[in-house]
């Protein structure tokens, strides 16, 4: 197996609420010193830990922090985020420049997306500490996982944003030269009042919001006013329409989210979608391809860390509904990766665990279900 992945010499991801480092979206974070950092600029992407990673996976060994988030995937046979860079071009040097920065300023988001977790959002938290955890088969959902300790570590207080490390990070950004490209991410990034601060400092940067639009209109107005002049675009977190949009991006209506995609278009940024493939999503995106892929760019990202949401637990019924529905798609790269995800028998846990979940999950907003599928509904056991 060849271990190695570019992404782990150019790119980094920052949570500032919890002071996490990700050398790599999927990798195991590790805690900011601010001692360190203060005493250390510019050494925000050379960490000592990112040193021995990257000369590890140099002499083609294996890195503990990726294990988690692809080796173990690709050891399985599944699909991971290091795929991506295999035709990368190899970098030597472990001391190589900071390209590619995602920022994620906090976890506050209105949105509790089914596929989401508290790590990512203040409503899924919220929604765990009122309800208590949700049980597969009297099993915890959430079971305690790398950042799951880390968080519970920390105090209350020392979860909030930290204007130290805040300012010591807006330092790094100043001093990381070779910085091309910065995306903002949560969270709901539109709701951080500290976002005009990074926009400032990034300016003449490539800039991508990540965004699910769980926004005020009038929050989205000022936003867009603020990145007047930026290289700004944004990436919108959607693949479905209607009901379903509603169910799996809990917290905004359909309506709302079309209306705001039509400021953002009015206001000529560019926008890409963001769709992640879940079983539910499998059911509504041809819908929203053909609504939305003439005008923008949409790529698809599959769904790995929640078993009994993998777009490939589904009734056969479904699958082949999906297979016939989009015959003049099949050469698309969108709908050929699609059919891939699906093209998998799923275990008959995750079946009656998709169901118990799904159960759970409308229960607690009050949400009837009855609009999907009957043959799906059944084949999960409800």
């Amino acid at each position: 197996m060849d271990y190695y992945c570019s992404a782990k010499f150019k790119e980094l991801q920052v949570h500032v609420q919890s002071r996490l480092l990700y050398n790599c979206c999927k990798a195991y974070p590790e805690r900011v010193d601010l001692d360190w950092l203060e005493a250390n600029p510019g050494r925000l992407f050379h960490t000592d830990t990112m040193l021995q990673d990257r000369e590890l996976m140099l002499d083609n060994k294996s890195c503990a922090s990726c294990h988690h988030g692809c080796y173990k995937l690709e050891e399985q046979g599944l699909p991971s985020a290091r795929r991506q860079y295999i035709n990368d071009t190899k970098i030597p040097d472990p001391q190589a420049p900071l390209t590619t920065l995602q920022i994620s300023l906090s976890t506050d988001c209105n949105l509790t997306c089914m596929y989401c977790s508290p790590e990512w959002s203040s409503s899924w938290h919220r929604d765990i500490e009122k309800n208590g955890e949700y049980l597969l088969n009297g099993t915890p959902v959430k079971q305690k996982n790398n950042w799951s300790t880390l968080w519970a570590m920390m105090t209350q207080k020392s979860r909030g944003v930290d204007s130290r490390f805040f300012k010591l990070l807006l330092r790094e950004i100043k001093l990381a030269t070779g910085l091309q490209n910065v995306t903002l991410l949560g969270g709901e990034p539109l709701l951080n009042n500290q976002l005009d601060q990074v926009l400032e400092m990034v300016h003449g940067k490539k800039i991508t919001i990540i965004t699910g639009l769980g926004i005020s209109h009038g929050r989205l107005r000022k936003v867009l006013d603020m990145t007047k002049g930026l290289d700004v675009n944004f990436s919108i977190s959607a693949e479905t329409t209607g009901t379903l949009f509603e169910l799996i991006r809990h917290g905004v209506t359909w309506g709302d989210f079309q209306q705001r995609v039509g400021m953002i278009e009015d206001n000529g940024n560019e926008i890409k979608f963001i769709s992640t493939m879940s079983n539910l999503s499998v059911l509504g995106f041809p819908d929203f391809y053909d609504l939305y892929s003439s005008r923008h760019k949409i790529a698809i990202n599959g769904l790995q860390e929640i078993p009994w949401m993998m777009p490939h637990v589904l009734d056969p019924r479904s699958k082949n509904e999906f297979i016939d529905r989009i015959q003049d798609k099949h050469n698309l790269p969108e709908f050929n990766n699609i059919l891939h995800m699906i093209n998998k028998t799923p275990e008959d846990k995750d079946r009656t665990n998709m169901g118990d979940y799904l159960k759970q999950f409308s229960s607690r907003r009050s949400i009837n279900f009855d609009f999907l599928p009957a043959h799906f509904l059944k084949w999960c056991g409800l």
